[in-house]
């Protein structure tokens, strides 16, 4: 084929591409507005390599930066702490106008506790202008880390020390169980996070939510004040049954919970004012992603108008049409031997593949939160390129005219590998049902990849579909093809993809609210069936582990025989 038209060919792929990414990246209208300032924002200003868990805490420069890109965006910030770097805050929300709600953390070393306890006390005499009220202890009972009489016992303490208001900070259910807390603090505070229940609540019905849950403790608890202390949702990470994780939906809640609030005298403090990476390594990629702000300190949304998901698109897609044209025409320059269809089909590939390496190389560099992460990354980077690189090679080898079917070495053995990790994952992910994350974005090429290359094999290339898929001929490497592993196999795939969805019934049903809430099976069973087909995403991941199965489906007939 001559160079112009294989060079058009080429360019109109690449085209085509970038008008994929234009697509899946324009702005989404979200149909809400709220322009004004938030009456708080939680402030844990931790960036990249910082974490408490280390012990590397932001540097005051650092804090007094984050602080001061906040005024304006909110009235008021609440902390966690009043220690480990933190205890600069005070003054500095002084310093620049905001009003400061601030805490000690407590957890299950008393020492440590009597120091933040301490530190607590300390900073409300100093600072009793910008210091408005105080939380002692969050989310204690939720980890189990404190019996009730102890966290009472602190909260007494930090009481008759202070003059703002006391309160403790928990997922709302825990006031229910220990109703005594609530008779301790001069307000209460408490977490409504939809995602993060039991039985997961999508965006669309966020609204009544809140509503619901603020009333429900208005009622049990009258004439106590209360905070909404936590209630936000992430913008990065796996979905919980209809809690769909993007940019979108996070805009939508922020906006709803600001309007909702207003509507009915809210008091409400958003979680968070910027994304900590370090909470990935305790809840999976969705803990790192709940700020409005991102990493890089860039506001992700507005409060209004249309939210673009990727901002980055057009240079990302365009990086990707760029490699995946590159890649064609490096392949098919060296021989003249392709038909304008078998071009074609090369340069369609080409940019699948590019499309899929660069998604994944994205995603991983994204969630990696460590420099052990980072490497980790670029492992997994470098072997989604270098299984592009070999399906694409074979590919464009394999369809010249004349030319007999090229070979790989390492084709087969890591479409062998990627099948083990598909199964492996499906069972973590079964047995870790909350927080671990969905891997479709990890799989893209020995999922469309491999897929594609079989359905060329099948219709190009004439072969019959046992020949086309099967796990040992899809490089002709010498990769054996035993009966019964491949049986084996097939049957271990697609017991992993029935596991997929089943994952979500599974955390349901461990839930402890989900136990207390429906004790019987005639109320709990169709809720557990229900939320097996309510997250999207893992439906996409049950599709793709099925779609992996098929090379060791054909192995399996094609040893017997049979196709």
């Amino acid at each position: 084929m001559r160079l112009v038209p294989l060079v058009a060919f080429v360019v109109f792929c690449a085209l085509a591409n970038l008008a994929g990414w234009w697509w899946f990246n324009r702005p989404v209208p979200v149909g809400l507005t709220f322009d004004e300032p938030f009456p708080s924002v939680s402030f844990a200003p931790f960036r990249r390599g910082q974490s408490p868990i280390s012990g590397d805490y932001p540097p005051p420069a650092q804090i007094e930066e984050d602080l001061k890109s906040l005024v304006g965006v909110t009235k008021g910030i609440r902390t966690y702490t009043s220690r480990e770097g933190l205890d600069v805050v005070p003054a500095l929300a002084a310093k620049h106008g905001i009003e400061l709600t601030h805490s000690a953390w407590l957890g299950q070393k008393p020492e440590i506790n009597a120091q933040e306890v301490q530190a607590l006390i300390a900073a409300a005499n100093a600072y009793p202008d910008a210091i408005k009220r105080v939380i002692v202890g969050n989310e204690v009972l939720l980890r189990q880390d404190l019996p009730v009489d102890r966290l009472i016992a602190h909260i007494r303490e930090v009481k008759s020390k202070v003059k703002q208001p006391v309160s403790y900070a928990d997922v709302w259910a825990f006031y229910l169980r220990y109703p005594q807390v609530a008779e301790e603090v001069d307000f209460i505070t408490i977490h409504i996070l939809p995602y993060w229940e039991d039985e997961p609540i999508g965006v669309e019905g966020a609204a009544e939510h809140i509503v619901k849950i603020y009333r429900l403790i208005q009622a049990k608890f009258p004439g106590k004040p209360i905070l909404i202390g936590e209630a936000g949702w992430p913008t990065k990470g796996r979905n919980r049954g209809p809690a769909a994780v993007n940019m979108e939906n996070a805009a939508f809640f922020v906006r709803t919970l600001a309007k909702v609030s207003k509507e009915n005298g809210f008091d409400y403090n958003v979680v968070e004012a910027f994304d900590q990476p370090w909470k990935a390594k305790l809840e999976g990629t969705v803990g790192a992603f709940w700020g409005v702000v991102d990493t890089h300190r860039a506001v992700k949304f507005s409060m209004s108008g249309p939210v673009v998901a990727n901002p980055h698109w057009a240079v990302q897609g365009g990086g990707a049409a760029l490699l995946g044209a590159l890649a064609a025409l490096a392949l098919m320059r060296r021989s003249a031997n392709f038909t304008p269809v078998r071009a074609l089909i090369v340069a369609v590939l080409a940019q699948i593949l590019a499309t899929a390496v660069v998604w994944q190389g994205l995603n991983a560099w994204t969630i990696a939160y460590s420099p052990l992460q980072d490497v980790w990354a670029a492992a997994r980077i470098i072997m989604h390129g270098i299984f592009a690189a070999i399906i694409l090679r074979v590919a464009a080898g394999s369809l010249e005219e004349g030319a007999p079917l090229a070979s790989s070495h390492w084709g087969g053995r890591l479409g062998v590998f990627y099948g083990v990790c598909v199964w492996a994952i499906c069972m973590l992910i079964f047995f870790n049902g909350r927080y671990r994350d969905i891997p479709n974005l990890e799989f893209l090429v020995p999922c469309l990849g491999l897929t594609a290359w079989g359905l060329v094999r099948l219709f190009v290339l004439g072969l019959k579909w046992p020949e086309a898929f099967a796990i040992s001929r899809l490089f002709a490497g010498e990769l054996p093809a035993r009966v019964k592993a491949a049986k084996e196999a097939t049957i271990a795939l697609l017991i992993a993809a029935a596991s997929a969805p089943l994952s979500e019934s599974l955390a349901l049903y461990l839930g402890e609210d989900f136990q207390s809430m429906h004790p019987d099976w005639n109320q709990q069973v169709p809720l557990l069936i229900e939320i097996a087909f309510a997250n999207t995403e893992m439906l996409v991941w049950m599709a793709m582990v099925l779609i992996m199965t098929i090379p060791y489906w054909a192995e399996w007939r094609l040893g017997k025989g049979r196709g």
